[in-house]
Parts: structure tokens; sequence; C-alpha cells
């Protein structure tokens, strides 16, 4: 990539919590502490969403063929640093599963993965991970309620504070769990 690009990409970066910043009402000037605090939170955001991103983009090359190497050379690291830093948490292969069973759902999209996760929830199974159009469980006696969110810590941190524990993050979603109560 050229130094230019680079720059130009950093720069409508940084903006981002600029113009949110100046969208506020009254705007956010950085001479409170309060403001301040809201920007590093906003900015926070950004780095997690850029973070989520450039994974998601490594996935993306990886299913299509993309060696290691590649992924290591356009990102300026060894193929073995690549790989150790991305592999995929909570793939298929990694999955924690008690009795060597697992079910993977494939063709969950946006409009028809809530009802699959209701559906295997009340199954009894919990889920552990999320993909590109699968949802991953694993068999357990307890049956299980789903939620799915969008927002960035505060809301994690909200929802967590609710009695749900995070599962995974696939863009713009974040996904919870939590057991329901016994009959």
């Amino acid at each position: 990539m050229r130094i230019a690009d680079q720059q130009a990409i950093r720069g409508r970066t940084a903006m981002l919590v600029t113009d949110w910043a100046d969208s506020r009402h009254p705007p956010v000037t950085g001479e409170t502490a309060e403001g301040l605090v809201e920007a590093i939170a906003v900015a926070n955001v950004v780095a997690d969403e850029a973070r989520l991103n450039l994974h998601r983009w490594i996935d993306a090359a990886r299913r299509v063929g993309l060696s290691w190497t590649e992924i290591g050379d356009a990102l300026g690291i060894s193929k073995q640093a690549a790989q150790q830093r991305f592999r995929p948490v909570g793939g298929d292969n990694d999955l924690p599963d008690d009795d060597g069973t697992r079910v993977v759902r494939l063709g969950a999209n946006a409009f028809n993965e809530m009802t699959i996760l209701r559906e295997e929830g009340l199954n009894g199974h919990e889920l552990m991970a999320t993909g590109a159009f699968k949802l991953m469980f694993r068999p357990t006696r307890q049956r299980w309620d789903y939620a799915r969110r969008i927002g960035g810590a505060a809301m994690i941190a909200n929802m967590t504070d609710a009695g749900w524990t995070y599962v995974s993050s696939w863009l713009p979603f974040h996904y919870f769990k939590r057991l329901l109560p016994s009959d």
C-alpha cells in the first residue's frame, strides 16, 4: 500500500471520533473531563471495530485460499506470527465440547439466526461460537436463552451486568447467552 493511501486512511479513521465529538449537543470540546471520558469510550469502540474488521478480512482471505505467508506479508509480519495472531478462535477445530460432539448450524444469517438460536437453546444447545453463515453449539443438559445486539463496549458491559454472558461478535452483531430457569 502506498504511504499516501495509508495517511488518507489514518486521517479518515482519526476523524471518526472528532466527527462524533462535533455532532454532540453540546459538542465535545475536550475542555471537560466528562467529554474526554466519552471521547475515550468512542475511540475504544473505533479500535474494537477495527480489530474485529481486520479479523474478518483475514478470515475471508483464508476462505478464498490466501496462505498465511501472503497474509503475513500484507501485515509486515511472519507467516507464523500471522497464524498465531489471527488463527480463528472458536473455529470448528477449537470448539470446546465435553463429549466430542457439537452442533453446527449452517446458513444462519441476520434474518433467520434468532429463530435458529431460540430452537437450539430450547433443545439444550449452548452457543459457543459464531462465524460466516454458521452458529456452533455444544449439547448440554440445560436450556439456553440468546440475545443479539449492536453496540460497543458500554452495551456489552450493560448486557453482562444484566446477567448475560458474552459469546462472540460477527459484524455488526454481538451475541450473548444465559441459562433459562428450570421448569
